[in-house]
């Protein structure tokens, strides 16, 4: 198993054993030697790898990549990931489409039968119970050290619970019959939980709930780029799973839009990104001074950004239990993404979606 380098202006740092090229900073060009992909500084190598032992090459900083080394990388299967400084995934290349087109015929009929609301159901579900999950471990911590936020905490998950309890009601033969209804539902429980979340981050963030694509706070602006990331490890699943990222069930069709990658989100975004952000801020290891504004938006500094890329890559490869057996979670969201085909071919009678009990 490859040993992950995140590759800085000035040096390279050998995290964890992992099977992902993380190339950050500046001035870095990505080419192929022999059998070999090397990253070069200045004319120097700074990093190589054997391209089969690599899962994806992540592009978060400016350079340049050469066409032998797409090349021999499409041909291993390792997918190249561009994410820029706001968190945004702005190019994916892939190697060819695997599996036949029997999932994605059935993707598309889905849309229009029960099979759609029941993903897009589940989908909601399991961001929905992951949310409580996160919000009982938070007051249960705290249920010692700050009895009153810790109260406030339950009572934000309890509302979530009611929720979680309308969703299950759902039913319709067409999702488009009641996405609105879905998305209602979620919205509002969204709001409990950012407002719970609120009350453990630090003043000094000057977080007052979820602002979306525009940061003007440094929580957000991590939760943005966290979320870009997620979104590129989710595409490879869905990928690999014979999917079309564009045809989702729970958002809906827009060009440029991958549904589909951003329904399956649904079922990390808490346990992954949320997390993982919550821990750095509460720990102190990213402080406000780590970010910049510029025209009343909030900007991940070099630090900040290689300290969350840092906690999020690491989670991706940790091993999560499930029933007796344990798995990365890069792994888990393969295995949802290769059951939703599997419930679209009718291999599974159900669909569930992941949710972390607490």
């Amino acid at each position: 198993m490859l040993v992950m380098k995140i590759v800085y202006t000035t040096k390279v740092a050998e995290v964890n054993k992992l099977e992902r090229l993380v190339i950050d900073g500046y001035g870095k060009y990505v080419g192929r030697k022999g059998d070999r992909i090397v990253v070069k500084e200045e004319g120097k190598i700074v990093a190589q790898a054997l391209p089969e032992e690599l899962r994806q090459v992540l592009i978060t900083g400016h350079g340049a990549i050469g066409f032998d080394a797409l090349n021999l990388l499409s041909k291993n299967g390792v997918d190249v990931i561009l994410v820029d400084q706001q968190g945004e995934l702005t190019a994916r290349l892939a190697p060819p489409e695997l599996r036949t087109v029997l999932t994605r015929r059935e993707q598309y009929y889905a849309y229009k039968d029960r099979r759609g609301v029941i993903l897009g159901k589940e989908f909601t579900l399991a961001k929905l119970k992951n949310q409580c999950s996160t919000l009982g471990t938070l007051a249960k911590r705290r249920k010692d050290s700050d009895v009153n936020s810790a109260d406030k905490i339950y009572e934000k998950r309890e509302e979530i619970s009611l929720k979680i309890h309308e969703m299950e009601q759902i039913d319709a033969e067409n999702i488009d019959h009641v996405r609105n209804s879905i998305m209602g539902i979620e919205g509002a429980a969204s709001i409990n939980y950012w407002s719970a979340i609120m009350l453990i981050i630090p003043e000094e963030f000057g977080f007052k709930g979820r602002s979306g694509r525009y940061a003007h706070d440094p929580v957000n602006a991590m939760l943005n780029y966290g979320y870009g990331v997620l979104e590129g490890e989710v595409w490879r699943a869905i990928h690999f799973a014979g999917l079309d990222p564009y045809g989702g069930f729970l958002h809906v069709d827009k060009p440029g839009k991958p549904s589909l990658v951003l329904d399956l989100m649904e079922e990390f975004r808490q346990q992954l990104i949320d997390k993982s952000i919550i821990k750095l801020v509460s720990k102190k290891e990213v402080k406000p001074e780590d970010f910049s504004v510029r025209e009343n938006l909030c900007f991940l500094g070099d630090k900040a950004r290689r300290t969350l890329l840092k906690e999020i890559l690491e989670r991706f490869e940790d091993y999560i239990a499930i029933g007796e057996e344990k798995i990365r979670w890069c792994d888990l969201m393969l295995n949802q993404a290769r059951n939703i085909g599997k419930f679209l071919r009718g291999e599974i009678p159900k669909y569930e979606g992941f949710w972390l009990r607490w």
